[in-house]
């Protein structure tokens, strides 16, 4: 579920960019919770949080992408040397959520020499993670991801909900019509109270079965 903080000056930064806890980040990024946990501490984390036990839209897009490059095989030293290389040329703390990552293409990993060795990783396999893995996320003007459509039918804002996933061009959570239908209720007489197609209602269980 997500996250609701007490209000303090530590959480505060996180109003307007998603506010979640570490199981929800775990369910987002199909990992269990004691893996985001480890990727995020420690003296080398693969992705260091601020706002820890809190975490934004940024670390989220950001954990998902070294969820994405574990399992491709990318050793998580590359992914700690890329992360940081990409983030001193950048200038950003969220170097694996910005869009230069998926704007490189096959050269994302090549490109910046001292990142990975492209002879050993193979650059196809990287243009194929950038390709198909951060084409569902849509970028600001700052170049940090903005959107995240982690499913057909169903988008993830910071500015909507908190940032739970919600009917795509709604303010409708998918966790709102799973528990209705957990309760027995019929999928038509949701679809007509909230104004969607079933097939908005069908995507949103799909994805909250998922």
């Amino acid at each position: 579920m997500i996250a609701t903080p007490k209000p303090s000056t530590k959480t505060e930064p996180l109003l307007g960019r998603g506010i979640y806890d570490v199981v929800e980040v775990a369910r987002l990024v199909s990992r269990d919770p004691e893996t985001v946990s480890r990727w995020t501490s420690g003296r080398s984390p693969l992705h260091s949080v601020e706002s820890k036990p809190f975490y934004s839209f940024l670390d989220l897009i950001s954990l998902w992408v070294v969820s994405e490059f574990i399992d491709r095989g990318v050793p998580k030293v590359e992914i700690r040397n890329g992360a940081s290389y990409l983030a001193k040329e950048l200038g950003t703390t969220y170097p694996l959520a910005h869009k230069a990552l998926a704007t490189v293409g096959g050269a994302v990993f090549g490109r910046f020499g001292d990142w990975v060795d492209v002879g050993k990783s193979g650059q196809l396999a990287f243009h194929d993670i950038i390709e198909a893995y951060l084409r569902p996320v849509e970028y600001g003007r700052d170049g940090l991801a903005m959107i995240w459509r982690p499913a057909e039918g169903v988008s993830i804002n910071p500015r909507v909900q908190a940032g739970s996933p919600c009917v795509e061009g709604t303010r409708i959570p998918t966790a709102v019509l799973a528990s209705l239908v957990a309760e027995n209720e019929d999928q038509d007489d949701i679809a007509a109270d909230y104004e969607l197609s079933i097939a908005q209602v069908k995507a949103a269980l799909t994805f909250e079965a998922a």
